[in-house]
């Protein structure tokens, strides 16, 4: 006779054993408790970090909660100051407008030409349609007139906003057509507008009323 004949015959059916472990299983003190949104979030940002300090060689164990919140909120305010350093100092956005536009000093501080210097590589520029580059020293030409004339002071890497303020306060009467002129070289200079003979006259219209001689002679 083997073991198993040796075995008395199970007195219960089944089927109401399995039933009837299932009601006991369903109980509210068998239960898991509920998972709220913050209990996610929370295991979330825990097993990121334990995962994040295994990288980098710090694992080894599962950190307290409470660090974990404290090493991602420094990690989301390292992340925002450099998004901050980023698009507030013009590295990104700005900066890179800056780099297509061109350097935005209009006068490097060892550029010493004259202005009929300038007016001719601006004529130079223009008969070979680079009438953005043209206007650009055309822009120059004015504002070393100025200076020349002794109308504004002799400041070189000034940008165009500076020169603007520059005129207006030595130069009223001109201060109207040179912001004008200023505006006409920004828009073809950083905006890139259309560009062409019509806006290379207009410049040269403008400039011609900043530097006419009784509006010198009365401005300053």
């Amino acid at each position: 006779m083997s073991l198993r004949d040796e075995l008395p015959l199970p007195s219960n059916d089944p089927g109401a054993v399995r039933e009837r472990a299932e009601e006991i299983l369903s109980r509210p003190e068998y239960k898991d408790p509920p998972t709220t949104l913050f209990d996610r979030i929370n295991e979330w940002i825990t097993d990121f970090v334990n995962e994040l300090l295994s990288l980098v060689g710090y694992g080894g164990g599962s950190v307290a909660p409470i660090v974990a919140w404290l090493v991602m909120a420094a990690l989301v305010a390292g992340l925002a100051a450099l998004i901050w350093w980023v698009v507030g100092s013009g590295r990104w956005s700005e900066g890179r407008v800056r780099r297509d536009r061109g350097d935005p000093v209009i006068l490097a501080t060892e550029a010493h030409r004259s202005a009929r210097e300038w007016r001719s590589e601006a004529e130079a520029h223009e008969a070979a349609g680079r009438w953005r580059e043209g206007l650009l020293c055309r822009y120059r030409a004015l504002v070393v007139e100025l200076v020349e004339r002794k109308v504004i002071p002799d400041q070189p890497g000034r940008t165009a906003g500076e020169y603007v303020r520059d005129v207006a306060e030595h130069h009223r009467a001109g201060s109207v057509p040179f912001a004008a002129a200023t505006e006409l070289f920004e828009a073809t200079w950083y905006g890139r507008a259309p560009t062409g003979p019509d806006e290379r006259d207009r410049f040269v219209a403008l400039a011609a009323q900043v530097l006419r001689p009784q509006e010198i002679g009365a401005g300053t």
